[in-house]
């Protein structure tokens, strides 16, 4: 099952938007997202969040169309978008697409980043993407579709990695990527397709102008 989940940062436009809600199965709209969803027309299947951030018009409309309001308490020790992405979990999904996660609060980004880890955990498939990027978390094989000369960066995560690539314009066979170090920025793919494996640790694998 495919859950899109629409969070608080920078909103993705309504093409973006639209381009996942198509196939999904559940649509998840995150506190002030409910701006963002009411703005386009669209209608949420869940709403999640402490609201601090959403008008409350906004959960309204959305409530009074159908969707499901679960209300957080404003003191937790979890973020909305965590609490979205364990309801997604919970509810059986197998891919999540998060969109609005990032942004110009740093630490939001950078959690949203690591809930891509608590995902991966729970053997779900997800992805970030916004309109200039898309990323996701590897430590196994994976095959990524794109397109030749478009930019792939593959960075230690959680610890060195030993990563091989196929079809890329610098060579990616067995290197080691020290964490806290730069090497894999900005490699190229040179095929519609490249295959990856991670050795030892996460990598986080960032797609530039993915078209998705």
């Amino acid at each position: 099952m495919k859950f899109v989940i629409v969070t608080g940062g920078t909103p993705p436009s309504k093409q973006l938007l639209a381009s996942h809600i198509k196939d999904a199965d559940t649509l998840i709209g995150v506190d002030g997202a409910a701006d963002v969803l009411c703005g386009y027309g669209e209608l949420a299947d869940v709403l999640i969040g402490d609201f601090d951030t959403a008008t409350e018009q906004s959960v309204r409309i959305q409530q009074e169309k159908g969707a499901k309001v679960l209300r957080l308490a404003s003191e937790k020790n979890e973020t909305d978008t965590q609490a979205a992405v364990d309801y997604a979990i919970k509810n059986g999904a197998s891919h999540i697409i998060m969109l609005g996660a990032l942004g110009t609060r740093i630490d939001h980004t950078q959690s949203n980043i690591m809930l891509l880890l608590r995902a991966h955990a729970a053997n779900v498939d997800a992805k970030i993407i916004d309109e200039n990027n898309e990323l996701l978390v590897c430590n196994d094989s994976i095959t990524l579709s794109g397109t030749p000369g478009q930019t792939i960066s593959i960075l230690p995560l959680t610890g060195n990695v030993t990563v091989t690539a196929t079809d890329l314009y610098y060579p990616l066979n067995n290197l080691l990527l020290e964490f806290g170090t730069s090497r894999g920025i900005s490699n190229v793919m040179t095929s519609d397709t490249t295959q990856i494996t991670v050795k030892g640790a996460y990598a986080l694998i960032i797609i530039a102008n993915a078209d998705e």
